[in-house]
């Protein structure tokens, strides 16, 4: 039975890290099993050192034992088993009575692209207390992305509610829909739309429709860093005041920071300058502090600001809210 659990064992790595063989153009070879192939970066995993990423530019030939799905910049899809070809170029080998198709490696930007999904996450926090006051107050918000290399959808929304003694305390609402259209893969075009509304703040509904340019300055595993602004078309639809609307501009910084022990900082700055009154602007910033809890939940708390310049009369200018809770990615 030992003999036969060594040799399950060693069955299970020799199918785990195919006989995959990449020549680069230094006349290295590195033998193991190909992962994928995107953005310019060639993944394979070798028993040894583990996944490792190449430069597709760096490449001069690939060898596959098993089918791999090839898709060219024109968006075409080929799938089989890659030998090498002409100089430049790479033969996938279908099978059957299917003649091997020979493409140019420098038309090709992806192997084994996983499908296109939407991933986001939801938070929670919620508040309660019974006694001398009865408080009871939640905070919903979650996010969604679908990314894919031309262009990428983000929809984001919170919402605050607040009872004191059974009275309405707070009702606050904002959302958003934006969508990014890659020029570079740093540098994007967006379109946006965000909606704002707080019966407190005498505001039933704040339309921000938005249209600019971003570029993403940093990106890296521990860290990033990106900025966008445009223009933007503001409505404001109050309780009590008039009505108005102008042009203005929309200009937001995000940015994300990997901390010891796991935690994770995550800020979110959005000011709106008013073309029509510079002194009438608006801010709103989103601050989190989180760290994983496994199984895709996560820890976190942070604080929403909220800043006008000039709000309707009797209102504060800026509210601040604070909360702990659970958050779970997706």
């Amino acid at each position: 039975m030992r003999v036969l659990s060594i040799a399950v064992l060693f069955l299970g790595i020799s199918v785990a890290f195919a006989d995959d063989e990449v020549k680069l153009k230094n006349g290295d070879r590195l033998s193991g099993s190909i992962k994928s192939l995107a953005g310019g970066k060639l993944v394979i995993e070798t028993p040894e050192t583990g996944p490792i990423k190449v430069d597709w530019s760096q490449v001069v030939s690939v060898k596959t034992d098993n089918p791999v799905k090839v898709k060219l910049i024109t968006g075409d899809l080929i799938e089989g088993k890659i030998v090498p070809g002409a100089e430049g170029k790479l033969k996938v080998e279908s099978g059957g009575t299917v003649a091997p198709v020979e493409v140019e490696m420098t038309k090709i930007s992806h192997f084994n692209q996983p499908p296109v999904q939407w991933h986001g996450t939801l938070n929670a926090a919620a508040k309660a207390t019974d006694g001398n006051t009865h408080v009871r107050s939640f905070l919903v918000a979650g996010d969604g992305t679908r990314e894919t290399d031309s262009d990428l959808i983000l929809i984001r929304a919170i919402f605050r509610y607040a009872e004191q003694n059974g009275l309405l305390s707070e009702r606050n609402s904002y959302g958003m829909g934006q969508y990014n259209l890659k020029i570079t893969p740093r540098f994007y075009a967006y379109l946006s739309e965000e909606l704002q509304g707080d019966t407190f703040k005498d505001l039933r509904l704040r339309t921000i429709t938005s249209v600019g340019v971003g570029y993403e300055i940093l990106k890296e595993k521990d860290y990033e860093l990106a900025a966008e602004g445009g223009l933007a078309y503001i409505t404001n639809d109050f309780r009590v005041a008039s009505d108005e609307s102008h042009l203005g501009a929309r200009v937001s910084v995000r940015g994300r920071l990997a901390l010891p022990l796991g935690f994770e900082l995550k800020e979110l700055f959005t000011i709106y300058p008013n073309f029509k009154h510079s002194q009438d602007y608006q801010f709103r910033n989103e601050a989190t502090l989180g760290t994983a809890l496994g199984g895709g939940w996560t820890a976190l708390g942070g604080v929403i600001t909220e800043f006008d310049n000039k709000p309707s009369p009797g209102i504060k200018k800026q509210d601040d809210t604070y909360f702990i809770g659970l958050g779970f990615t997706f």
